[in-house]
């Protein structure tokens, strides 16, 4: 199976609406329905399930039951972290190690068609696979965040977005590992296999400028454009 995680169990506060942005309603549909149409309409997608806070499950459950998304299947609590939502994932999917699964951001609901069909074929030879966008600015490295200590090539650096997607076994073996070091401190899922299985080479899927987060209150207006549109 291609199963799509939709990760939503986020604090979302820097929109400044009053509850987490991806269940802040935008033309009549919550911000994380957005994403779950895109993975609802394309025909590799067998299951979609989403990952919330405690304070959502009976919301989405809600949205489940109404059968509104025919392959929204499963609703399951995250946590704090965003690796935990991952570990959550993980845990309801062990059982189908070689699926393939697809970790995306809520707040990202402009992923086309095009992009999930480009993860999905990269998939077919790759045991993971990052959505990431060439870098078009200079990046300053800094140790203290006061001084600049390096500036890599741009021609190297890319932004991730998501998805970001796994074989099942390939990413729940990494959390193993990764689980058992003090210092575990992961930013995102790539990161993980990329330290603690760097045997799985990443491959990387070119993203899309409207496959944006949408963080601010700039961006909720910038969404209502692009939607017009």
């Amino acid at each position: 199976m291609n199963i799509a995680i939709i990760l939503a169990a986020g604090s979302g506060s820097r929109v400044g609406m009053g509850l987490p942005k991806q269940f802040v309603s935008i033309n009549g549909k919550m911000l994380l329905e957005y994403s779950i149409e895109q993975f609802q309409l394309h025909p590799q997608i067998d299951e979609v399930a989403v990952v919330v806070s405690s304070a959502f499950m009976k919301h989405i459950n809600t949205l489940k039951d109404s059968g509104l998304y025919s392959k929204l299947k499963v609703v399951l609590q995250g946590g704090e972290e965003r690796y935990q939502s991952s570990l959550a994932a993980l845990k309801h999917y062990e059982n189908h190690p070689n699926d393939v699964i697809l970790l995306h951001d809520a707040a990202r609901p402009l992923i086309s068609q095009q992009l999930i069909t480009e993860v999905l074929n990269t998939m077919k030879n790759h045991a993971a696979a990052a959505v990431a966008m060439p870098a078009t600015d200079t990046i300053f490295y800094s140790i203290d965040n006061e001084m600049v200590n390096s500036i890599p090539d741009r021609k190297k650096v890319y932004y991730a977005q998501t998805p970001q997607a796994f074989r099942i076994k390939t990413l729940k073996d990494a959390f193993a590992l990764g689980l058992q070091d003090p210092q575990f401190a992961p930013t995102d899922d790539c990161s993980v296999v990329f330290k603690y299985l760097p045997e799985h080479k990443i491959a990387i899927v070119k993203g899309e400028n409207l496959n944006r987060k949408i963080t601010y209150q700039d961006d909720l207006q910038w969404l209502k454009v692009q939607l017009q549109k």
